[in-house]
């Protein structure tokens, strides 16, 4: 395996940390503490520093772990021992925060800064005398036990009770490697990635040569924004660690996989497989498939995932491989076969995540027949529910859509131009919708009625204020008047209604292409599954919700007047700047020349996390165009009689 490119030392990292920090950067200083911790795990300084800045900045929960794992590296040192100590007091436990002061006086009692903190926080009647600031021991029974009723807890999905038992375990054994991964696992289901990312340098502080926790770490630096090079580095850290390990092997392919380049992932592969490592396994050949489909070797790609698809899997890893088989017959002309491949993985997806799975393709399609309620209400009453036109900032938008109907290209033609940030596919809407409403919880079209009224009665003045704190905090700044920041979610065209009323100032940039296309790209791509997606694995479900989204759409657009601009996918193919240019000017900008290089723009970003990644890296070509007569023999039936209509509605030829 090749080396880890070095880049800077630990103190390099450490210097641009507080040089972030004292230009007022929190995040990007956390960040570079993080890279000192990849080429130092013990550094105490950079642990010490997370946790300071988190604890600053409000998030007394986060910054344990950091503050934590200081003490124990440096123990005895007054300014950890104290920021530990407040820490635990914002965290609620005030006896053990006093406890721990108290000690700390003992052994440094000359120590002005520790006397004064301990006088700001005294010790009660009720505080054991023994506590350290972690907790007293149980034994190794006992801990086994509540161990595994976290675990258990995070297997039943009930991550709440999971991080709470989690957390406890960790002022009883805080150099246990096991129960700090356990809360990093917990809090990355949470969806609070920093914090589990704090957990596993925790471990990381315990165990610096553990191939199996900088994997956990490689990961989770990979699902955050900016941060693919320095997981790029991890993984070539945890190959170095373990180079024969085939589940690695397997995980650092998948890594690669979305990158733009599909060299590294083939490189590895083949390296892999020239070391020794044993191939007769099924995700390291579906993996080569893969690879080899992209670098286009459709002969060998074919051969590979049949001899993948010849091994035992369960029903998840098979749907996987039949979207894979689809995608190599799709190139190679073979359309039925493609086509037979893409439904049995869309069947095996609906058994897995729904039948048998925590999914209901229904609550997005209950959720937008409630809304197109609630608006055509709003329309029989002649009263618009935008109290204040003029309300709210008049640069943001919504970039919109089906999906696959051209929103990553529009939106990477679009982040080309100089005064333009574009926050991509982030729940934006939804966690300000959640903050100031509250009730609903899990997948984000888990909406009920009740919640949609409450919704419907909050006051549009704070649930803006939230969206905009949110909307800064996605883009990583304090939101500048002279740019315009565009929220790109593709489905976010249901909730147009809301947004509209929240921000009425704001421009929808609705994507438009044949509905007959767009059926058919959904229908072949392996989707995340989730609520929304499992409405794309069939075309009787594409059809359904591509005219329920496109039925709210044109009444909210006919009865509200929004600011919207249209850009059809053909047109911006035909020609760019004719096509782009009046949304710039609809967002109070210009056309930019850089934007007709918009794949070079695409090709810097090293990955994108859409379906779309491929596409948007080259210059415009025009062979996904009317792509569905490949596929006309699908497409002719009862399922999708609505998608033809709209076909014909929007100007497309459907013969």
């Amino acid at each position: 395996m090749s080396e880890i490119p070095a880049i800077a030392t630990a103190a390099d990292c450490m210097r641009q940390g507080q040089a972030q920090l004292a230009a007022g950067a929190s995040g990007p200083a956390c960040i570079a503490f993080c890279q000192a911790l990849d080429l130092e795990p013990r550094l105490a300084a950079a642990h010490y520093n997370l946790g300071a800045v988190l604890l600053m900045g409000g998030r007394a929960g986060d910054s344990l772990p950091g503050l934590m794992t200081a003490a124990m590296l440096q123990p005895g040192h007054a300014q950890i021992t104290i920021a530990l100590a407040r820490s635990i007091l914002e965290n609620g436990e005030r006896a053990r925060a006093a406890s721990l002061l108290a000690q700390a006086c003992r052994a440094q009692p000359e120590n002005e800064a520790l006397r004064e903190a301990a006088a700001q926080c005294p010790t009660g009647p009720d505080a054991p005398a023994d506590l350290d600031g972690f907790a007293s021991r149980v034994s190794a029974g006992e801990g086994n036990a509540r161990f595994a009723e976290a675990a258990a807890l995070l297997t039943a999905g009930q991550l709440d009770s999971a991080f709470a038992k989690a957390a406890a375990l960790v002022w009883v054994a805080p150099q246990s490697v096991a129960v700090w991964m356990l809360l990093a696992e917990i809090s990355r289901a949470r969806g609070r990635g920093e914090y589990a990312e704090f957990c596993v340098r925790r471990a990381l502080a315990i165990t610096p040569s553990d191939g199996q926790v900088w994997a956990l770490l490689a990961r989770l630096v990979a699902e955050a924004e900016g941060r693919l090079a320095e997981a790029e580095r991890i993984w070539a850290r945890v190959l170095q660690l373990e180079p024969l390990n085939p589940d690695l092997i397997a995980e650092a392919a998948a890594f690669h996989d979305k990158s733009l380049d599909p060299g590294p992932m083939l490189a590895l592969l083949e390296t892999a497989r020239a070391d020794g490592v044993d191939f007769n396994r099924a995700d390291l050949l579906d993996a080569l498939a893969r690879a080899l489909f992209r670098a286009g070797r459709l002969d060998e790609a074919q051969t590979m995932i049949l001899q993948a698809l010849d091994r035992p899997g369960d029903p998840d890893q098979i749907r996987s491989r039949q979207f894979t088989l689809g995608a190599i017959a799709d190139k190679r002309g073979r359309y039925h076969e493609a086509h037979t491949a893409f439904l049995a993985g869309n069947r095996l997806r609906e058994t897995v995540w729904e039948e048998e799975g925590p999914c209901d393709h229904t609550m997005i399609t209950r959720r937008i027949e409630s809304l197109h309620r609630r608006l055509k209400a709003e329309i029989g009453s002649g009263h618009s529910a935008v109290s204040d036109a003029d309300a709210g900032p008049g640069n943001i938008a919504f970039l919109i859509g089906f999906p696959r109907s051209g929103t990553t290209l529009l939106d990477t033609i679009l982040r080309s131009h100089s005064r333009v940030r574009i926050v991509e596919e982030q729940r934006v809407l939804s966690d300000a919708l959640r903050q100031v409403v509250d009730g609903m919880s899990g997948d984000e079209s888990n909406f009920t009625d009740d919640w949609l009224d409450r919704l419907d009665a909050s006051d549009p003045a704070e649930l803006r204020a939230t969206y905009l704190d949110q909307m800064a905090r996605y883009a990583g700044e304090a939101l500048d008047p002279d740019r315009v920041y565009i929220d790109k979610l593709p489905l976010n065209m249901n909730w147009a209604p809301m947004i509209h009323k929240i921000l009425p100032r704001a421009v929808f940039i609705l994507a438009g292409r044949n509905p007959l296309d767009v059926a058919i790209s959904n229908l072949f791509q392996d989707f995340k599954p989730n609520n929304a997606m499992l409405n794309l694995t069939s075309l009787a479900r594409i059809d359904r919700l591509y005219d329920l989204s496109f039925s709210l759409w044109r009444d909210f657009d006919a009865w509200r007047r929004p600011r919207v601009a249209n850009v059809s996918y053909e047109a911006l193919v035909d020609d760019l700047e004719a096509s782009v240019t009046p949304v710039m000017r609809q967002l109070g900008l210009e056309f930019e020349p850089a934007q007709a290089r918009f794949f070079e723009t695409a090709r810097q970003r090293g990955r994108i996390n859409t379906p779309s990644a491929n596409q948007v890296t080259q210059a415009l070509y025009k062979t996904s165009r009317e792509r569905w007569r490949n596929y006309a023999f699908a497409l002719d039936g009862e399922d999708s009689v609505h998608l033809r209509s709209w076909a014909q509605r929007q100007g497309y030829a459907i013969a």
